[in-house]
């Protein structure tokens, strides 16, 4: 029996050997256009596990006649990465060629560390090849993301295990039936990962008399992620679960995150970015929590940081909800560059003053009310930022009403109620060029000792839809 793992054995050696990744293996494939010439450029592939990183980096690199070499970035340091990469220069099957640097785990190195990579993609001495199941947009520096091109690989669907497992068979037991069910069972249960089902494989293979339950009970339940919902399919619901503040699918998705291993930096991130997106101003509160959870996560680890996390999880489904702030940026990214006003300008050098820049601008601090251009020209009276909540619209809540039109608007409504009634607080907010909640303020005090103002609270029948 060899001592070689069984998915070791079953490597593919070809591209068409290769199942799954169509969308890069594919006649329009991305892999398939970058290489059709024989050139093999610099990129990183990211995935959940067990989808074939590896194996396609060697086939790409012996395809295109380069040499591989492969460094890990779970066990590795960045000094010996270095060493690595000067030795390789006078090994002479690398003269002329440039090796393929396959680094594996790239994200475990920092972007300080990833700076040693720059040098040699720069004169053209290595191709790198990177690897990582993490999204290589927080993992990875901007100066070498920009040479590498960015390879996205999707988990397997069943029938492309199945594919593989009944290839395996065929190989490792020539003529015996194949035990369809047991192939079923692993295909759903690697959750895209051929790695596992492979070895799920062997299990089988080596145990005596096996059966389905002898099987299913020595691998247990999914391994590491659940992947048969899928290490992003997970995420994803997780944040949509916080954006429909249902803290309990939250903390469900979240319990399922932890049981699969996930790396709580990536559930603290990912917390973040729904506090700022999906949150925003409505509650600025709810991203310092998850800020500090985040801290929190990096100090004290598993299995403690799942308290913070779900305290921070609990706050941001139950916050109120905006997506102004993310409304906002990108409008103002989708708005065209135009000049800036002069008056804004800097002016600290005389040539610059005598060339009109900062002529007429108002210093803020002498007058806080006073009205004054910031925007271009073009986009004067554009608004990027359009507030959504009374949360975030209480910040242009400083304009008060004029109180003499208040009053006179107050005084010939109470003329028609004067048993009172409900206040018609948005056409006057609009009349007075003022938020609600301004209005609302200051009609507290013209009604006060005469009239009580309050929220009106009204419940109305639920509709039915009829049995069918």
């Amino acid at each position: 029996m060899s001592h070689i793992p069984l998915p070791e054995r079953l490597r593919p050696a070809t591209l068409t050997e290769v199942v799954g990744q169509d969308h890069l293996l594919g006649p329009k494939g991305a892999l398939t256009r970058l290489t059709a010439g024989g050139r093999l450029p610099s990129m990183v592939m990211w995935g959940p596990p067990g989808t074939g990183k590896t194996t396609l980096a060697r086939i790409l690199a012996e395809a295109t006649g380069h040499g591989f070499m492969e460094f890990s970035g779970a066990g590795g340091s960045a000094a010996e990465l270095k060493k690595f990469l000067q030795e390789s220069k006078a090994m002479p099957l690398f003269r002329g060629v440039p090796p393929v640097v396959f680094l594996d785990e790239i994200h475990r190195f920092n972007r300080s560390q990833q700076d040693i990579l720059l040098p040699y993609l720069e004169r053209g001495e290595a191709i790198l090849i990177g690897a990582t199941t993490e999204n290589p947009a927080f993992y990875l520096n901007p100066a070498l993301r920009s040479r590498c091109q960015l390879i996205a690989l999707k988990a397997l669907e069943p029938g492309h295990i199945r594919q593989v497992l009944a290839r395996a068979w065929s190989r490792e037991q020539p003529g015996q039936p194949e035990p369809t069910e047991v192939f079923e069972w692993l295909s759903h249960w690697a959750g895209g990962d051929l790695r596992s089902a492979l070895s799920g494989l062997e299990t089988w293979m080596e145990m005596p008399d096996p059966d389905l339950e002898s099987l299913q009970g020595a691998l247990g339940g999914r391994m590491m992620f659940d992947r048969a919902d899928g290490h992003y399919d997970l995420a994803s619901a997780f944040q949509k679960s916080l954006r429909g503040s249902d803290a309990d699918a939250a903390l469900y998705y979240l319990s399922r995150m932890i049981r699969g291993g996930e790396d709580p930096r990536f559930i603290a991130r990912r917390l973040m970015v729904c506090s700022a997106e999906d949150v925003g101003n409505a509650d600025p509160q709810a991203f310092l929590l998850c800020e500090a959870a985040s801290r929190a996560v990096e100090q004290i680890g598993w299995p403690e940081a799942r308290i913070p996390l779900a305290q921070a999880v609990i706050y941001v489904a139950n916050a109120p909800k905006s997506n102004a702030t993310i409304l906002g940026i990108d409008a103002a990214l989708a708005a065209e560059d135009a000049p800036i006003p002069d008056a804004i300008r800097d002016a600290h050098t005389a040539t610059a003053r005598k060339a009109g820049r900062g002529s007429g601008y108002h210093y803020s601090h002498d007058d806080y009310d006073r009205p004054q251009a910031f925007l271009p020209e073009k986009f004067q009276g554009t608004a990027f930022y359009e507030p959504r909540r009374p949360q975030e619209r209480s910040w242009r809540d400083r304009q008060e009403p004029d109180p003499a039109a208040l009053s006179a608007l107050w005084e010939a409504w109470l003329a028609v109620h004067p048993e009172g009634g409900e206040l018609p607080l948005e056409a006057w907010s609009a009349q007075l060029a003022c938020s609600r909640e301004a209005t609302a303020r200051a009609l507290g005090k013209l009604a006060q000792g005469h009239f009580t103002l309050t929220r009106k609270l009204e419940a109305s029948p639920r509709s039915t839809t009829p049995a069918g």
